[in-house]
This record gives structure tokens, C-alpha cells and sequence, in this order.
């Protein structure tokens, strides 16, 4: 293990630089994420499955518009391993067209149907209303979110990580400021409640887009393009761009879609299995930061390397971030095992939804090796080497003919509680972890995009 450390010594040092930035910032997105969880928990079992329902609708746009900017920074990790700033802002031009007009659809089905979206997870009247009243304020952020993820997403590609993750750190910081403000009415302001965790987010999201924008062009990254290098693009980039895309699109979404059939699931299981639910899922966002940072370097790197045409490096490379992944994880999910009642324990919530909670973290801290090994393969190594096909059949087979019908079954046939329900539907993970090892091991996902696109 020391010797593949050691094969380049640029590796680690590298690894810190890009890797660094983004698991800071994962780390307290995560950690914010979970303090808002932790307010609107004060206001009981039934705000936390409201704003939680109202976080899966936007978390299905979220994943929407990051497959737009995954599909980008394919092409944008590759084409900065050669230094070519035109065809990365090219990519970011078409990145930006199909974002607009997602966002734009989007919004507008949101603003015309929200009651009939929520009511698909949770029919109890009190968690529907306060669920409305959190959509009807948030959805007028989204587009602002979507134009921030893109431009973030190609900076960390061409290795500035640092001022995404510094504008990221404002916008979370100043949200759960708002938060504490809104949500309770301290220091004279209104008590708001949900609507004020909505009207939070809508003012932090707004405010980190116009940092973003601003000091990109202000230090002339690589982002600071100008309309004519945005939308220049040819229709054979278009083409490479939509190839590579839409299996991202179509993982991301079947993804999303999967995770959001879990939340319908417990959901329809009673709003104490849905609670439970959204604070262990908050939790563990927290534990897999240190991951999805190691995945967003993995991509950068390994990309990096196979747009130069130094493809036995990138494969080194490989195999370090999956032997950290490998160690890192094991030790997370025993300290999440240690101090798992401790979490419990400083939520204002039922008996019964604090032993489903308890119990949700055990399988959490069980399955987190599994889960983590699939990151690293999906968010890193198969992204890095544009094998977005196979990952998108091998992720949505998991969740859609293991994952999904698990769950089903062990709800709603066997009435089984929250915690086995999720335990059995984690067999997807481990299933798509023994196949992509092997798709790692035949070399077939390394694809050099920055030749096929030219």
C-alpha cells in the first residue's frame, strides 16, 4: 500500500490541494444541513416531515441540474488536463443553455402544483399545509442555485476549489444565521417558523450566486467568459456533450427518483418513520462529506490525467482514493456506531421515533462501507474516464430491481419496521459495488473525451 502511496510523489500533495477545499465545504454544507434539521425539529414531528418532504422536491431539481454540471466537468476536468480555456467555456455555454430551460419548466409546474406534489409523499392534512408553505417560498431560488452549481462544478474541474468552497461557506453560514432569526423570531424578528427556514434559503442561495458571478470575472477565472465564448459551440460538441450527459441524466435521475420512492415509502409508513428518516439521512450527509470531497478530487485528478494521455497514472491514482476510502470509512462507521445515542439524544422527539432513529443509525453505520465504495467508483474513477453508461445501468438497476422492491416489500407485505426496511433495501449497495470492481479491473472505463470531442 505504501509503495502505490509513494508511485508519484505529486499525489498527496495534490490530493490535499484540490481534495481540502471541497470536503471543507461538503463538511459544513452537511453540518448546516443538519443544524436546520435540528431547528425546525423543535417545532416537532410534523415540521420535520413538512420541510423534509419540501427538501425532496428540491433536492429531485437539485439532482436534475447536477447531472447538467456533472456532464460538464467530464469534458472540463479533461480539457483543463491540456489547457484548453475555449472549449471549456464552450461547455460551459451549453451546460448553461439546457440549465435555463430546465430551471425555467420546472419553476413554473412548482408555482402551479405544489399541493399535488407533496400530497404524493404525505396525505396527513398538518404536514401537507406546512410542506406548501416552505415549497411556495424556496422554489424562487432554484434558478439561482442551478446557475451557481454550474459555475462551481467547472471551477472545481479546473482545480480552483477554493473560492467555491469560500462562497459556499458565506451562503450556508448567512442561511443558517436567517434560519435561527426567521424560524424562532429572535433578536425582534418575526416567528416565521417553516416559512422562515424557506425565506432563509431563498436569501442565502440569491446572495452566494451574486458572489459567485462577481468574483469570477472579477479574478478572471476560467469561468469569467464572455457571451460570445459561451455560446460558440458546435453541434458535434453538442452531440459529445449529450452522449456523455444523458446517461449522467438519466443515473442522477433514476437516483433521485429511487431516494425519493424510499421517502414516499417511509413516508406512507406514518410521519414518525418519516421523521426518523429525514434526521438519519441529515446525519449521515454529515459522515459521507469526507467522502463525496474525496470523489469530486478523484474526478478532477483522475480526469485530469486521462486529458493529458497519462492513463497508467490515472489508474495509480484510482487505486489510491479507493484504498482511502476503503480505511476511512471503516473508522467513521464505528465512531457512528459509538456515539449514536448521544445524537439521538438532543432531538425533541416522540419515544417512538427516537427508537426508529437509534436503530436507522446502526444500519447506517453498517451499510457506510458499501455506500462509500460507490461513491468513490460513481462520483470519481467512472466519471473521471467518462464511463457514464455503464455506471447510470449499473446505479439505476440497483436502486429500481434490488433497492426499491426490497423496500416495498418489507413495508408494506411484511410490516416491517423503518430500520429493517432500509437494511434490506441496502443490498443494492453492495450488489453494485462487487459489479463495478469488476468493470474497474477490465480497464474499459477509461475514455479520452478531449479526442472524440475535438
Amino acid at each position: 500500500m505504501l509503495k502505490s502511496f509513494t508511485t508519484y510523489k505529486e499525489f498527496i500533495p495534490k490530493l490535499l490541494t484540490i481534495a481540502s477545499p471541497i470536503i471543507l465545504q461538503n463538511l459544513l454544507q452537511a453540518s448546516l444541513n443538519f443544524v436546520d434539521v435540528f431547528m425546525v425539529g423543535q417545532l416537532g414531528d410534523n415540521a420535520v416531515a413538512g420541510v423534509g418532504i419540501g427538501n425532496y422536491i428540491y433536492f429531485l431539481f437539485i439532482m436534475l441540474i447536477f447531472s447538467i454540471a456533472s456532464g460538464a466537468s467530464i469534458f472540463t476536468a479533461q480539457y483543463w488536463g491540456k489547457k484548453d480555456i475555449k472549449n471549456i467555456r464552450s461547455t460551459m455555454g451549453i451546460a448553461f443553455t439546457f440549465t435555463g430551460i430546465i430551471s425555467l419548466i420546472i419553476t413554473i409546474a412548482i408555482i402551479l402544483f405544489p399541493r399535488q406534489l407533496i400530497m404524493i409523499y404525505n396525505s396527513d392534512p398538518a404536514v401537507v399545509n406546512l410542506s406548501v408553505q416552505y415549497v411556495e417560498i424556496v422554489v424562487y431560488s432554484f434558478f439561482f442555485t442551478s446557475l451557481s452549481i454550474v459555475y462551481a462544478m467547472i471551477l472545481r474541474s479546473t482545480e480552483h476549489v477554493v473560492f467555491p468552497m469560500i462562497v459556499s461557506i458565506i451562503g450556508l453560514s448567512l442561511n443558517t444565521f436567517l434560519n435561527y432569526l426567521l424560524i424562532f423570531g429572535n433578536l425582534g424578528f418575526p416567528k416565521l417558523g417553516v416559512q422562515g427556514a424557506a425565506i432563509a434559503t431563498l436569501i442565502a442561495q440569491t446572495l452566494s450566486f451574486t458572489i459567485l458571478i462577481t468574483f469570477s470575472y472579477v479574478r478572471k477565472h476560467p469561468t469569467a467568459a464572455g457571451f460570445k465564448d459561451m455560446f460558440n459551440y458546435t453541434k458535434k460538441m453538442v452531440k459529445e456533450f449529450m452522449k456523455r450527459w444523458l446517461p449522467v441524466l438519466g443515473q442522477g435521475m433514476g437516483w433521485a427518483l429511487g431516494y425519493n420512492m424510499y421517502s414516499i415509502i417511509y413516508g406512507n409508513m406514518g410521519t414518525k418513520s418519516l421523521a426518523a428518516y429525514n434526521i438519519a439521512c441529515s446525519v449521515e450527509r454529515v459522515c459521507l462529506t469526507l467522502f463525496l470531497g474525496l470523489g469530486g478530487a478523484c474526478a478532477i485528478m483522475v480526469g485530469n490525467r486521462i486529458g493529458a494521455g497519462e492513463e497508467e497514472k490515472a489508474k495509480n491514482y484510482s487505486k489510491n482514493f479507493l484504498k482511502l476510502a476503503f480505511i476511512i470509512s471503516v473508522v467513521i462507521a464505528f465512531v457512528l456506531i459509538m456515539v449514536r445515542g448521544s445524537i439521538v439524544g438532543i432531538f425533541n422527539l416522540s419515544p417512538e421515533t427516537t427508537e426508529y432513529l437509534y436503530n436507522l443509525l446502526l444500519v447506517m453505520a453498517c451499510i457506510m462501507l458499501a455506500r462509500v465504495m460507490n461513491i468513490t467508483f460513481h462520483g470519481g474513477i467512472l466519471k473521471a474516464g467518462g464511463d457514464t453508461f455503464f455506471s447510470m445501468i449499473v446505479d439505476m438497476g440497483g436502486i429500481w430491481l434490488i433497492g426499491v422492491p426490497m423496500a416495498a416489500i418489507a413495508a408494506f407485505a411484511l410490516g416491517l419496521p423503518v430500520y429493517y426496511v432500509m437494511a434490506l433495501a441496502a443490498i443494492e449497495e453492495f450488489v453494485k459495488m462487487i459489479v463495478v470492481y469488476i468493470r474497474f479491473f477490465s480497464n474499459k472505463w477509461i475514455n479520452n473525451l478531449t479526442r472524440q470531442a475535438a
